[in-house]
């Protein structure tokens, strides 16, 4: 799944991402909605952000997610994948919509991690970001 460039810098910095996720997911959506207002709106429930749902669910399948590559490499995490792709159906998430998180995510990992991401880092996290949302995206459209 992962590269083998990528899997041992994910395997190092997983911990420090993971204590810092809650941070980098209150930041992300933060940055998102002052940028992109709209999406607050049918997309994302507002309930769900005052009480901080909306950023446990994303922190904990990025995380999960990421764990899993680096512990189980040569199997899929089907039932998080599965879950996070009918929720995202039943709001109507686009494919297009993924870049725009993307976007907001790593600039919030920057914002909170600072010079510990470098490039190395940057690209092995995007990778993990890719496939995982590829994966949804697929999973979605045969939805």
């Amino acid at each position: 799944m992962l590269s083998d460039t990528s899997l041992p810098v994910i395997r190092a910095t997983l911990p420090v991402v993971g204590e810092n996720i809650q941070e980098i997911a209150k930041r992300f959506y933060q940055h998102m909605f002052d940028a992109r207002p709209d999406l607050l709106d049918g997309l994302f429930n507002r309930g769900n952000q005052a009480d901080g749902r909306q950023q446990q669910a994303l922190a904990g399948s990025i995380a999960a997610f990421a764990r899993y590559l680096v512990e189980k490499p040569d199997q899929l995490p089907d039932h998080l994948l599965s879950r996070v792709a009918h929720k995202h159906v039943s709001l109507g998430l686009s494919p297009d919509q993924y870049e725009i998180v993307h976007e907001h995510l790593f600039w919030a990992i920057v914002d909170v991690l600072g010079e510990a991401v470098t490039p190395e880092v940057a690209a092995a996290w995007d990778e993990v970001y890719w496939l995982m949302g590829n994966m949804l995206i697929n999973q979605e459209r045969g939805l």
